[in-house]
C-alpha cells in the first residue's frame, strides 16, 4: 500500500471518529424550575441520554456562596445529594427533591453533573419568603401567623444543557498522527 492509500486511510479513520464522537456526546438537562417558598419541598428534574442506572450529582447552592465569618450567624441553606437516571419515553430522566427549610429568600443555583463523565448542567431558581412569616432580627425565632394564601410564583428560569465531548475525537487523532509517522519512516 502506497503513502497516498495510508494518508486516505488514516483521514477516514479522522473523519469517522470524529462523527462517532460527537453523535455520542452525553448531555443532561434540567427542567424549568418555578418560584419556591421556603421550608417547601419541590423535585427538580430533568432529562439525560445517559443511560439508566448512571448518578448525577446535584448540588444546591446560594447565588452568593462564598467563605463566611465564623462569629457570624449562620448563612443560607443549601444541600446536596445524588440522582439516579430511570428509563423514559423520549429520553431517560432524572429527579431529586430538594428541602428549602433553613434557605433564605434569594437566588440559588442547581448544577448537575454526571459523576462518571462531563455531561453538566445548571439552572437558577428563586426562593421567596414562607407565607405567613414574620421577618425577625437574626437570633430570634420567627413567628408564623394563619395564611390560607400559597407562594405560587412563574420561574423566569430556563434549562441549560451543556453537552460533554467524548475521548473518540483525540483517539483518532492519535491513530492517524501514529499513521502519519509510519508513512513518513518508509
Amino acid at each position: 500500500m502506497g503513502i497516498k492509500g495510508l494518508a486516505g486511510i488514516a483521514a477516514a479513520l479522522v473523519l469517522v471518529a470524529w462523527v462517532c464522537g460527537t453523535a455520542a456526546a452525553q448531555q443532561t438537562g434540567i427542567d424549568e424550575i418555578r418560584t419556591v417558598a421556603a421550608n417547601e419541598t419541590v423535585t427538580v428534574g430533568g432529562t439525560t441520554n445517559l443511560a439508566p442506572g448512571n448518578r448525577l450529582l446535584v448540588t444546591v447552592t446560594p447565588v452568593g456562596f462564598g467563605p463566611t465569618n465564623k462569629s457570624a450567624p449562620q448563612g443560607t441553606g443549601g444541600t446536596s445529594g445524588t440522582a439516579v437516571v430511570e428509563e423514559g419515553d423520549a429520553a431517560n430522566t432524572w429527579s431529586f427533591e430538594i428541602d428549602t427549610t433553613g434557605f433564605e429568600p434569594g437566588e440559588y443555583t442547581v448544577t448537575v453533573d454526571w459523576i462518571e463523565g462531563d455531561a453538566t448542567a445548571s439552572t437558577t431558581f428563586t426562593v421567596v419568603e414562607a407565607a405567613g412569616v414574620t421577618p425577625t432580627p437574626t437570633g430570634t425565632p420567627a413567628a408564623t401567623t394563619p395564611s390560607t394564601t400559597a407562594a405560587t410564583t412563574a420561574a423566569t428560569t430556563s434549562p441549560t444543557p451543556t453537552a460533554a465531548g467524548s475521548v473518540l475525537p483525540a483517539a483518532a487523532t492519535l491513530a492517524a498522527g501514529l499513521a502519519g509517522y509510519l508513512v513518513r519512516r518508509r
